[in-house]
C-alpha cells in the first residue's frame, strides 16, 4: 500500500516532489532504525579508517543522510523500471571490460553477473540491448517481498523473471546453464550470505576489514561456464547515473572474490554514501583484517 501511494505520488508530481517528500519520511525511518544507523556509523568508521591510513580524504555524513541516499535510490529504481518516460539520465563507463560485455550482448551471447547492495543495480534495463533480453535475477523473497509485488506488478521491462535464493538446486543450475547458452542473462547478488547456507562462506576483507561472501554464488556462476561481470550502476549526481563494469577472469572461488571485492572497494571509495548494507555486513573475527599503519 505505501509503495502504490509513492508510486501515484510519483506519477500526479513528478521525480523531484517525491524525492522531497520521501527526504522527509527517511528522517523518522532512520529515528526508528536502531540497527539500520549502528551499521551505517560502523561502515564510517571502518571506511574513514581506511581513508586515514591510506592518505585519502576523509568521507564526512551522518547515519541520517546515508538512509536518505538509499530511500531516495529507492525512488530512483521505481522511475527507471516502472516508467517509459523516466527523466533518469545514464552514462556508462566505456573501458575494455565494458566493450567485452558489450560485444556480447550485441551477438546475442549470455553472461553473468555478479551485482551488490552498492547504488543502485535495479536500473540494469540503462544497458544497451539488455532491456531487450531475458533477465533471471535471484532474490530473498522473503525479505524483499513488498517490492518485489510492486515491480512485477508496474515493471515497464516484462522480461525480467524474478527468482527466490531458496529455489537455487542442482535443476535450477541446469535451467541457468540452458539460459546463458541461447543468449538470456542471470544476476545475483553476491555481497550477502544465504540464510540456507550461513555457514558456506568466503572470508576476506573489503577496506581492510574482515567480511563474509557467498561461497555458492561464486561457485554456481563459475558453474555456468560463461563470462562473469561484476556490476554497479552509481549516482553521480541528481538523476544521473553511471555503470560500472569489471569483467571476472579467476578460476576459483577465492580469486573470483577477490576480484568482485576489488572492483566494490574502489567504487565504495568513489561514492562512499551508496554502500546500502544495512546489516553487519563488517565482521572482524571472520575475516583477516588489515593492520592500522599499512
Amino acid at each position: 500500500m505505501r509503495m502504490e501511494i509513492l508510486w501515484w505520488v510519483y506519477r500526479l508530481c513528478g521525480l523531484r516532489v517525491l524525492k522531497g517528500l520521501v527526504g522527509i519520511i527517511s528522517f523518522f525511518i532512520a529515528m526508528g532504525a536502531r540497527g539500520g544507523r549502528a551499521s551505517s556509523r560502523k561502515y564510517k568508521q571502518i571506511l574513514n579508517g581506511y581513508e586515514r591510513r591510506h592518505n585519502r580524504k576523509i568521507s564526512r555524513f551522518s547515519s541520517l543522510s546515508h538512509i536518505r541516499a538509499f530511500a531516495c535510490s529507492m525512488v530512483d529504481k521505481m522511475s527507471a523500471i516502472c516508467d517509459g518516460k523516466t527523466p533518469i539520465q545514464f552514462k556508462i563507463k566505456e573501458d575494455s571490460d565494458w566493450k567485452s560485455l558489450q560485444k556480447i550482448l550485441s551477438t546475442g551471447g549470455g553472461a553473468f553477473f555478479m551485482c551488490s547492495h552498492l547504488g543502485n543495480i535495479e536500473a540494469l534495463c540503462a544497458i544497451p540491448n539488455a532491456a531487450d533480453k531475458k533477465m533471471h535475477a535471484f532474490m530473498n523473497v522473503g525479505q524483499n517481498s513488498v517490492f518485489r509485488d510492486f515491480i512485477e506488478k508496474h515493471a515497464k521491462y516484462k522480461n525480467t523473471v524474478i527468482h527466490p535464493t531458496e529455489s537455487i538446486d542442482v535443476a535450477m543450475a541446469g535451467e541457468m546453464y540452458d539460459a546463458l547458452k541461447v543468449g538470456e542473462l542471470v544476476m545475483m547478488a553476491a555481497d550477502r550470505i544465504s540464510p540456507n547456507a550461513p555457514g558456506k562462506v568466503i572470508k576476506s576483507t573489503l577496506l581492510g576489514a574482515g567480511c563474509q561472501l557467498p561461497l555458492g554464488v561464486f561457485r554456481f556462476a563459475r558453474a555456468c561456464d560463461c563470462p562473469i561481470f561484476a556490476v554497479a550502476n552509481m549516482n553521480v549526481g541528481g538523476a544521473k547515473y553511471k555503470l560500472f563494469v569489471k569483467q571476472i577472469s579467476g578460476t576459483n572461488p577465492d580469486k573470483m572474490a577477490t576480484e568482485y571485492l576489488e572492483f566494490l572497494q574502489d567504487l565504495v571509495l568513489q561514492y562512499p554514501k551508496q554502500w546500502f548494507n544495512f546489516f553487519d555486513f563488517f565482521d572482524a573475527t571472520n575475516g583477516a583484517t588489515e593492520q592500522d599503519g599499512k
